[in-house]
């Protein structure tokens, strides 16, 4: 097949190999980063600890910044860290929706191939926190909190996101709970609220990241593009099934 754009939710349990998949899309890459420190090591080093290129690190405002640069200068990752050192006196929600407002702006500047939000979880939290202690700290019923969080969660992952005209890739882990998909029960992409269902209609591929073990007990990191009695997911691009882990391998039948 030949290599597509494309928008992709990846979902899987920790150590899945999420974060190690979406950084072998194509680059440059930008990733706006809300796990905890170090967490992004797989974008600025290969799976054997090699260094992609030179790496430097700094502060931009408040956000934390790594860029990975080739020999001639080049951009080829940059992940910015949108994280709260103190989460009653929060600013990295609004720091990250200070920077999709230039999002469109920044991707023609820099030539950015790719585009990841790594992971939906954490930045629920920092949405969360948003509300908590900025937007709505009188609120009597914390459930607003939550309410807050999903609905600014969903401007960003069903709509904005909808309008790069780049490859997306959505990092999440798996929810607890199963919803009904064509009669069966099955478990989606952890989100707050009514994202849990809604989150996979937003993106042309859903994949779940899971782990198996060979003939030889070596752990093998897959996708499973398909929905099934346990899992949703899809693939618009008839990427197979299972399908090794790695943005060329979409494309190798």
């Amino acid at each position: 097949m030949t290599e597509e754009v494309g928008h992709w939710l990846i979902y899987g349990e920790t150590g899945a190999g999420k974060s190690s998949s979406a950084a072998t899309w194509p680059k440059p890459l930008l990733g706006c980063f809300f796990d905890p420190m170090f967490k992004e090591r797989p974008y600025l080093y290969t799976r054997r600890g090699k260094p992609r290129g030179a790496i430097t690190r700094g502060v931009e405002g408040s956000v934390p910044v790594d860029e990975v640069r080739d020999d001639a200068g080049d951009l080829l990752v940059r992940i910015e860290h949108y994280l709260d050192a103190d989460s009653k006196n929060p600013r990295a929600y609004a720091d990250f929706l200070a920077r999709m407002a230039r999002i469109h702006d920044d991707i023609q500047a820099w030539k950015i191939a790719t585009f990841v939000i790594d992971s939906v979880t954490f930045m629920e939290i920092a949405a969360r926190k948003e509300q908590q202690y900025r937007i709505n700290p009188t609120a009597r019923d914390p459930r607003q909190w939550f309410a807050g969080s999903t609905d600014t969660l969903e401007e960003v992952l069903m709509v904005h996101l909808g309008s790069l005209p780049i490859n997306v890739v959505v990092l999440a882990h798996i929810d607890e709970d199963k919803d009904e998909l064509h009669g069966t029960m099955v478990r989606n992409p952890a989100a707050p609220g009514r994202l849990r269902k809604r989150s996979p209609a937003g993106y042309s591929e859903v994949y779940r990241a899971y782990v198996h073990r060979d003939g030889s007990n070596d752990p093998v990191y897959a996708w499973q593009t398909r929905s099934d009695q346990f899992f949703n997911a899809l693939s618009l691009f008839n990427v197979p099934n299972p399908c090794a882990q790695g943005y060329k391998e979409l494309w190798t039948k």
